[in-house]
């Protein structure tokens, strides 16, 4: 090795050492998306044949915004919107009032919680600006804790606090889409991608800019659409790269300091691989 190569590798290290890593994740939201996990594996368990998409991305010139999942089962969609609230949950003009009892000091605590039906309302209202279709979108919110004590809701919208419950809506009940309309308009729809940071327990969920996606491979140039996963392994000077394919082939490559763009909510930000363990690009779960 040269000695200009050497101090190249040294402070291309400390160059690592310095980028910014993915924002820190509060526990309530680590919370929710452990949630959102099972939600995901409870629901294709009762319904093998549906498709899921999970965090679906909105973006339109009124607005952003994200629905938890997006199901389509039998020509028929639903947008479902997940809550893990505990205590008593009862609803207001408002919002909702979560009472929660102290298990240290055994006071009750209120607190002001946003509509999940608006929310869901609204994100629907986006989808549609931004992918114009005549289909049905069928709105639920999901409350699912194991600490859930009772929800009280005095509107029409559509809620449920039992799996079972939901199952046999989206089994039974639900309007349909004609023809293949349902499944067109689901395919357009953009799943959020995943940025993990073993260390800290950070994630992120955005939309990453393919172009920042290619990567030369010893079986050639890898772009995208043909990628499902990234493990990244960290040395000091470098990182390897273990990327997953759709097809369910690997590839390994090292790159010293490669960047990717990401939007979050109409924001772009530059992240540094070396600052991520694992990225999981949006796909349609259980396809």
């Amino acid at each position: 090795m040269g000695i200009r190569a050497f101090f190249h590798k040294i402070k291309m290290g400390f160059v690592r050492l310095g980028e910014p890593s993915i924002p820190y994740v509060d526990e309530a939201k680590r919370y929710g998306n452990y949630g959102e996990d099972e939600f995901a594996y409870m629901l294709h368990r009762e319904l093998p044949s549906c498709k899921i998409k999970r965090n679906v991305v909105i973006s339109t010139s009124e607005g952003n915004a994200e629905i938890d999942f997006l199901v389509l089962y039998s020509k028929k969609l639903f947008a479902i919107e997940v809550k893990r609230w505990k205590g008593r949950i009862t609803e207001r003009d408002d919002g909702f009032v979560q009472e929660k009892k102290d298990r240290w000091t055994g006071e009750t605590h209120k607190k002001l919680l946003r509509s999940p039906f608006k929310q869901i309302r609204r994100a629907v209202y986006l989808l549609r600006k931004q992918i114009p279709a005549k289909v049905w979108i069928n709105t639920v919110v999901f409350f699912e804790d194991d600490e859930l004590e009772s929800v009280t809701a005095v509107s029409d919208d559509v809620w449920f606090a039992r799996y079972q419950d939901l199952v046999d809506y989206i089994s039974d009940s639900g309007e349909t889409s004609i023809g293949v309309e349902a499944n067109n308009f689901f395919e357009k729809c953009v799943s959020a991608d995943y940025l993990y940071n073993d260390s800290w327990g950070k994630f992120k969920r955005c939309v990453i800019n393919r172009d920042t996606l290619l990567f030369e491979t010893p079986q050639g140039m890898i772009c995208a659409d043909r990628i499902a996963s990234i493990r990244i392994n960290h040395r000091w000077y470098y990182d390897e790269l273990y990327i997953k394919l759709t097809d369910g082939s690997e590839s390994l490559i090292s790159l010293e300091n490669a960047k990717i763009q990401a939007d979050d909510n109409g924001c772009v930000s530059t992240y540094a691989l070396c600052k991520l363990d694992y990225i999981e690009l949006g796909r349609t779960l259980f396809q």
